[in-house]
């Protein structure tokens, strides 16, 4: 599923610079810009540092001979409201998300410059910052509610001039109904190149409706939309034969809720999509569901496909392509390869020649096992590279249980594993359950990817967290029933994947929703839901009339399940959307059922495709209170930042920042945090004093006791006016 096109782009690259940002300017609230050119990996001007998603930093006056020294330069505390923003650094300002809106701070005292509140979504994972030729007019491009929104970067105010009153309705042009979408912009900032800012999506794609996919340019000064990328091909499109006729129409994901990265001497953007809607069933979408679950390389200038690559073909188990792909440059027989990286949830990595799409390393279609739903047609065979070792575990059996459970829960667990189909990597969601292993919320996710661009390193934060999703009919309600109504469509849609279809929770990450009058006011909960909590997204777009409904709904869900009426069943399978599934994970009050590590860093050397090494990443906090450690943390994302100083930076929600000497896996130094990490380690240096700043900023469901969220800013001891 590889289609190759070659490219006529420059070679060479620039290489990173050394040098200090410049301090002042007269404009309040705004640093002298530098062009990120300068030095690609130097500044922290872009998302996760650079546009190529790198999560690198080329300074090197903090290593791992003096990492050690570190300590506090100062804390700005971000209110009550948990996020997951990393900042921006742009001369001396740092822009954040903080106390519900965006503000610029002084990046070496962490005063507040300008406040905007209001103006950005409660999730939103960052920020873009474009400056024109003169420096005269600089932006900071946002996302709230169904908007992008362009501020003015010296004082957070909306630019007129940009879309409709300074914001684009990204429901517009998807070829739905905008009234109808109820989920669309992405909390993961889009990413620059020249004058565009290039979007993907959130699209709510745990149900059966869901908006398309799609890729989306548009002119940073005006807002016009510049061109589309379809991943659900239109007619005419490569692709569309891979899906039932007109499935644009009504289907929906297929989208990029992660980092895109930009190859920007060659013009080319990486773009990693997610699995179609509905993630575990496929009737209604037969075929290899091209552009879901693909690595596809489009010219970041016009949006036309170059080449892809399908990493699963009909996606029924809910594998995104969570982690963005990492441009590196790797040596093989002497040759060197611009290359991108790309890591899957299943365990998998893959690695390409950055402008043709050809393997750099050998990659097979193998056969996988059949599924015995009735009405799924599952793909016969999936790609295996051949040569780069799995860097998670891939299989669970009834032996393979953490030590540390009740065994009581253990026995039941081992009861479950031994009852459902269990296979090995793919096996197909059954209605008796099916074991999967690393898991849909594991593997390779969200800002836990780390290369040294020109060593050929990458490394990655790894979640294991297998489940035994099992397919069960889908309900409805009767039609007198009081609550047949868009509440329950809401808790559908977006709640019972965590929550379970009766409300009961997954603890301790998911809490149990019934009877939840006795534990929340109306208002905490419409806030809950507005603006998000511990691991659970905003969404924001939910009238609060709805809301209250919702509440109703989930307060009374045992009794409301028991009203239920169960459609009858379709024996012929042709019911498009007959089944449903939870994540189904694996929880103790302490950590997880599967064995222990349950997150780790792993090291690979891309120019041999070897592991180098690899590490239990972080602790559980309750069972680091009984003197059990080395079990890796609990669902670490966003989370890993490499240096030329030999280093490794990340933070765990064992509300730990940790260095880790990269060439051995050690850790050289850590410091407490005062919340669960909310973003990736940032990196800037200013008048030659280097920085790193943890994100301590999201209220935690697993670390136990209160929270005091605020970004917290570390340098060497010695160096603190």
């Amino acid at each position: 599923m590889n289609n190759r096109a070659e490219i006529t782009a420059k070679r060479s690259r620039l290489k990173p610079l050394l040098q200090s940002l410049l301090v002042g300017s007269l404009l309040v609230g705004c640093g002298e810009p530098v062009d990120p050119k300068q030095d690609r990996w130097g500044l922290w001007q872009s998302y996760a540092g650079s546009t190529d998603s790198a999560q690198y930093s080329s300074l090197d006056q903090i290593h791992t001979g003096n990492v050690d020294q570190l300590e506090v330069a100062w804390t700005f505390p971000t209110g009550d409201v948990s996020h997951r923003s990393g900042p921006l650094v742009v001369g001396d300002v740092m822009y954040v998300v903080a106390n519900g809106g965006v503000t610029a701070l002084d990046a070496v005292s962490g005063e507040q410059r300008w406040f905007a509140p209001d103006s950005v979504a409660p999730r939103v994972r960052g920020l873009v910052y474009w400056q024109d030729e003169s420096k005269s007019d600089q932006r900071l491009l946002v996302v709230k509610e169904h908007y992008l929104q362009a501020l003015d970067a010296r004082n957070g105010q909306l630019i007129d001039g940009f879309g409709k009153d300074g914001q684009v309705d990204l429901r517009d042009g998807l070829g739905r109904d905008p009234e109808t979408i109820t989920r669309v912009a992405s909390m993961t900032p889009g990413r620059l190149f020249e004058n565009l800012i290039i979007v993907g999506s959130s699209v709510g794609d745990e149900g059966y409706t869901a908006a398309p996919g799609d890729i989306r340019a548009y002119d940073v000064r005006t807002g016009d939309s510049v061109w589309t990328f379809h991943t659900i091909p239109h007619p005419g499109e490569t692709g569309y034969d891979t899906w039932p006729p007109d499935a644009w129409k009504t289907i929906g994901a297929a989208n990029v809720w992660t980092n895109m990265s930009i190859d920007e001497d060659r013009g080319i953007i990486y773009v990693p999509t997610g699995a179609p809607s509905y993630h575990f069933y496929g009737a209604n979408r037969a075929g290899d569901n091209l552009f879901a679950n693909s690595l596809v390389a489009l010219n970041a200038r016009t949006g036309e496909r170059l080449w892809h690559f399908q990493a699963i073909h009909h996606d029924i188990w809910d594998y995104d392509l969570a982690m963005a792909p990492k441009l590196l440059t790797v040596e093989r027989e002497g040759n060197k390869i611009d290359a991108v990286a790309l890591a899957g949830k299943h365990g998998f990595l893959f690695v390409f020649d950055r402008e043709t799409g050809e393997p750099v390393f050998p990659i097979e279609e193998r056969p996988v096992p059949e599924s015995d739903v009735p009405g799924e047609q599952i793909s016969p065979t999936q790609p295996f590279p051949v040569d780069i070792a799995p860097f998670a575990r891939q299989s669970l059996s009834a032996n393979d249980l953490s030590p540390y459970a009740d065994p009581q829960e253990t026995s039941a667990l081992a009861a479950r594993i031994r009852a459902a189909r269990n296979e090995g990597i793919f096996t197909p969601p059954a209605l008796q359950g099916s074991v999967s292993a690393p898991g849909s919320r594991g593997g390779a996710q969200f800002g836990n990817g780390a290369v040294v661009p020109e060593e050929g390193l990458f490394y990655l934060a790894v979640i294991e967290s297998p489940t035994i999703p099992i397919l069960e009919e889908r309900k409805e309600f009767a039609a007198d029933h009081f609550l047949a109504s868009s509440a329950a469509q809401i808790y559908a849609s977006s709640c019972a994947t965590c929550h379970g279809v009766q409300g009961k929770g997954q603890a301790p990450i998911f809490p149990a929703l019934a009877g939840i009058s006795a534990r929340m006011s109306t208002s905490d909960f419409l806030t809950t839901v507005k603006q998000g909590r511990g691991r659970m997204a905003a969404f924001s777009s939910i009238p609060d009339a709805q809301i209250a409904e919702l509440m109703d709904y989930v307060d009374q869900i045992d009794t409301v399940e028991v009203a239920r009426g169960v459609k009858p069943p379709v024996t012929d399978g042709s019911d498009p959307q007959r089944y449903r599934s939870g994540y189904h994970h694996f929880f103790t009050k302490d950590g997880l059922l599967g064995p222990p590590p349950w997150s780790k860093l792993v090291a690979y050397d891309l120019n041999e495709g070897v592991i180098l090494w690899e590490k239990p990443y972080g602790d559980v906090i309750g069972l680091a209170k009984k003197g059990i450690t080395g079990t890796g943390s609990l669902f670490p994302t966003n989370s890993l930042t490499a240096t030329a100083g030999g280093l490794l930076f990340s933070a765990t929600n064992d509300r730990k920042l940790r260095a880790w000497d990269r060439r051995t896996g050690n850790v050289l130094w850590s410091a407490d945090l005062p919340a669960d990490p909310g973003g990736i380690p940032a990196i800037y240096e200013i008048n030659g004093r280097q920085f790193v700043v943890a994100t301590a900023t999201r209220g935690s469901t697993i670390g136990g006791g209160e929270t005091q969220n605020a970004y917290i800013a570390f340098t060497l001891a010695g160096e603190i006016d």
